[in-house]
């Protein structure tokens, strides 16, 4: 990957008309939580940047807060991790947290016919923004199965009400008999909603956010959720989401990367080892069929270590109780995308 290679390859997305210059670029990425190292580098943003030559001054980075503890919930902590972590000026545009202080700053949009969701509820910085670029990590996550630029789309521009709403039905539950009392739950709980209750602990569904963050700590794999019930909700209502960001600006270009395919989000802590060799960079227009061709070559791709084989889904061999497809086949039924695909290799 260099910088030569980038131009190439998104000459045909380039998309800044010299007459517009008053117009704002959002540049989407994911800065990586605090302990993460699978997230897409700085550098590698750099040259997407230079090489769509998106103007000074007129562009920025962003990403939105999330509903748990760390780094990531406000937006002072939010832009001095993505700074620690080489998102800074001179070398790139800055960095602005697109929901605000707290992931409160927020605007609705008006969700079509085709959807479940009367609205949707975005971050604010979207009602300024002329154009996005989506750069997006592919990789596993806990709740989506998978997540590259449809997971971006819905679950990254969206307010913290947004998010709310989205994992608002994946509640977990403690599975007693297993519960250690190691309390590596209640110390990752954003919402203070796990507490101790005599040999283990309880969940307060009236304030638990469903963010999965205690599923994904819980050593002993003693907090559950009950995946067959809440899984297309989940699926449907993010895919929503992606589809209402599709709407509230112009979307040029989504590049997807497939290098340190991790089974876990950047989102996490200490992610696993990648499941397969680094494969490349796909780009495309189509958010649902950059997502359907780098799950297509992930599946097709030789596994590290005890991963699913050539041919297996190996998101879904990982997490049998999360079948990531989902999100393509909603997308495709709501109008986000198309699944099929024409693979040009550059």
């Amino acid at each position: 990957m260099n910088p030569a290679g980038f131009r190439e390859f998104l000459a045909p997305y380039r998309f800044v008309n010299q007459d517009s210059s008053n117009d704002l670029t959002a540049v989407k990425i994911h800065p990586g939580e605090e302990g993460n190292s699978s997230y897409i580098p700085a550098s590698l943003v750099k040259m997407i940047v230079k090489a769509l030559d998106l103007p000074e001054r007129r562009t920025f980075l962003t990403d939105t807060t999330v509903l748990y503890g760390g780094r990531r919930m406000t937006a002072p902590d939010y832009a001095s991790l993505a700074y620690d972590h080489g998102f800074r000026m001179p070398d790139l545009p800055p960095f602005i947290v697109a929901d605000g202080l707290a992931g409160t700053d927020e605007f609705v949009v008006k969700l079509p016919s085709q959807c479940n969701a009367e609205v949707a509820r975005l971050a604010s910085v979207l009602t300024r923004t002329d154009n996005a670029v989506m750069i997006s990590h592919f990789k596993g996550h806990l709740l989506a199965g998978f997540g590259g630029s449809i997971k971006h789309l819905g679950m990254g521009w969206a307010a913290k009400a947004g998010k709310l709403y989205q994992q608002s039905s994946v509640m977990p539950f403690v599975k007693v008999d297993k519960c250690t009392m190691c309390k590596a739950c209640i110390a990752v709980c954003g919402a203070a909603a796990i507490k101790p209750q005599g040999k283990s602990v309880r969940i307060d569904k009236t304030i638990c956010t469903g963010c999965g963050e205690c599923i994904q700590r819980c050593p002993e794999g003693a907090i559950r959720i009950s995946w067959n019930q809440e899984s297309h909700t989940f699926m449907n209502r993010m895919t929503e989401y992606a589809l209402a960001a599709s709407m509230a600006t112009r979307i040029p270009v989504y590049v997807n990367f497939l290098i340190n395919i991790s089974p876990d989000c950047d989102c996490m802590k200490n992610e696993r080892s990648p499941m397969v060799n680094d494969i490349g960079v796909l780009a495309s227009s189509d958010p649902v069929a950059i997502d359907q061709a780098s799950l297509d070559l992930v599946t097709a791709a030789a596994p590290l270590e005890q991963n699913a084989p050539a041919g297996l889904d190996k998101f879904l061999h990982i997490r049998p109780d999360r079948d990531g497809k989902e999100q393509l086949r909603i997308g495709e039924k709501i109008g986000l995308g198309n699944r099929k695909y024409r693979l040009v290799e550059v």
